[in-house]
């Protein structure tokens, strides 16, 4: 017969299964806090993912509705038109944009990337001719040039120091080192020179060749 004491003794799986108060033993299906927390910071990080994929799309919108107001009215198109152009609220728009001017420049940094990527790995020569002919047939300089010379002078003015020329000058200079030609400033000039003044495909061929025989070679 048991004795009265062995009749006492704890269970391991009944003390597990159904914990008594004070046993510091988590009620059945609890996750431990170390995971509640693994949790939270998972859906915190999808929440944000989430919320980052919906400004990419919004603005990625914008940019489009932006182009298309260019393209039917220069550069003088205003925040509202943008928003209707896009299909989104204007409180949607001034999250991304301020003014109309930030709405141009996004748009013009946007292509530039476009263009620049567009580039990359091909001949010095090939590139060159690729990137005047792009800007020559450009559909919003011809926008902007048919509304407002004003604005096409001041896009054809060099300058570094402004994130679209800090930009061109960038994928120049990678595009010159890697065909081991020097001339980032020559090359800057005579581009800038077909934002004002757009050239057929037979000119600038010809351009790019008398252009390449200038550059200076760094090997």
């Amino acid at each position: 017969m048991a004795s009265q004491s062995s009749s006492h003794r704890r269970d391991p799986m009944a003390d597990a299964l159904f914990p008594t108060t004070g046993s510091g033993v988590a009620p059945l299906g609890a996750p431990p806090r170390s995971a509640v927390s693994r949790v939270a910071a998972s859906r915190a990080v999808a929440g944000a993912s989430r919320s980052a994929h919906a400004m990419a799309r919004s603005r990625t919108a914008i940019l489009d509705g932006a182009r298309q107001a260019v393209a039917a009215d220069g550069g003088k198109i205003t925040m509202a038109q943008v928003a209707t152009t896009a299909g989104v609220a204007k409180a949607t728009l001034y999250n991304h944009f301020r003014t109309r001017e930030d709405v141009l420049t996004a748009l013009l940094m946007d292509e530039l990337r476009g263009l620049a990527g567009s580039l990359a790995g091909l001949e010095l020569d090939e590139a060159l001719t690729k990137a005047a002919t792009a800007v020559s047939e450009h559909p919003l300089l011809e926008a902007l040039g048919g509304q407002d010379m004003t604005t096409l002078a001041a896009l054809a003015r060099v300058d570094v120091r402004t994130p679209g020329w800090a930009l061109v000058a960038e994928a120049v200079e990678r595009m010159l080192v890697e065909a081991g030609r020097g001339g980032t400033p020559t090359v800057l000039r005579w581009l800038s020179s077909f934002v004002i003044a757009p050239a057929e495909d037979r000119d600038i061929a010809g351009d790019v060749a008398v252009l390449l025989a200038g550059l200076p070679s760094t090997r």
